[in-house]
């Protein structure tokens, strides 16, 4: 867009926060450059159009999240004066807090220490890791990291973790790489005893849309579709969440391979059937 374009914009957004975003030339000047240092985002002008234009975006999908972080709090600063207009839900912290420390630690090779709450027994007990990575999966937040105890990669997840601790005890790198470890897994659970697979979920016309719009997985691929179906492949693993996951769609997908994965659905059905 143009300077101008600009400008208008943020005027529009001065009426809608109540707050002054005049920006002068020479201010924006400093704000490319700064754009540019934070967010690996070059800003340049083109003489030809005579507008600006983004040329170069290392992080898309980072920046894209943090931009959303930035709409959502804005929003909310906007909510004081609409609290009828903007509803969010109530629902337990996600243990946000923790990740400024945790990355720090994460950088340093620091090792670090919690108590932590195991939904499936209730165990309440310290834990003592080498932090590798943080990982977002279906809303939640969970710390990759090797435990002390048996030295194998876990997770943990942020909104279990409480009384944190960094030390200043330093550990030589882990050798796991986090983004190659889930490359082919949905949500927490990698799996990697289980094999990647093809497999195809058929969802109604409508359920398509909300599935096309946001993908159940990064390989997600459209394979067909018409006014009885939409079809979508994917390659991962077909572990616990990825089929709960499935099963939370009820009867607008149906799986329609593998055959192996169809009837591990199908039992859960089944068995989901005998409760009632």
């Amino acid at each position: 867009m143009s300077f101008t374009d600009l400008q208008d914009y943020l005027q529009l957004q001065t009426e809608i926060t109540g707050e002054d975003l005049f920006c002068s030339h020479r201010t924006f000047q400093r704000d490319i450059q700064r754009i540019d240092t934070l967010f690996n985002i070059e800003i340049e002008y083109n003489s030809t159009t005579k507008k600006y234009e983004i040329t170069y975006d290392g992080h898309e999908e980072h920046n894209e999240r943090l931009m959303e972080a930035y709409d959502v709090y804005n929003a909310l600063n906007v909510s004081d004066h609409l609290s009828q207009h903007v509803i969010v839900e109530k629902r337990k912290p996600l243990g946000t807090e923790n990740l400024h420390g945790l990355l720090h630690a994460i950088r340093n090779y620091f090792s670090v220490s919690f108590m932590y709450e195991k939904f499936s027994d209730g165990d309440l007990r310290q834990r003592t890791v080498k932090p590798v990575a943080i990982k977002e999966a279906q809303n939640r937040w969970y710390l990759l990291a090797e435990d002390s105890t048996d030295t194998v990669v876990k997770s943990f997840g942020l909104d279990r973790i409480s009384e944190l601790e960094i030390s200043t005890q330093k550990f030589s790198p882990v050798e796991y790489d986090a983004e190659k470890e889930y490359r082919h897994s949905f949500g927490v659970i990698n799996g990697v005893d289980t094999p990647p697979e093809k497999i195809v979920l058929s969802f109604t016309p409508k359920e398509g849309k909300y599935i096309n719009s946001l993908p159940l997985h990064k390989s997600q691929t459209e394979v067909l579709k018409n006014n009885k179906e939409w079809r979508f492949a994917y390659f991962l693993r077909p572990t616990h969440d990825f089929i709960m996951e499935v099963l939370s769609y009820g009867v607008d997908v149906k799986v329609v391979e593998p055959e192996s994965f169809k009837n591990t659905v199908l039992k859960h059905l089944r068995e989901a059937i005998e409760q009632y």
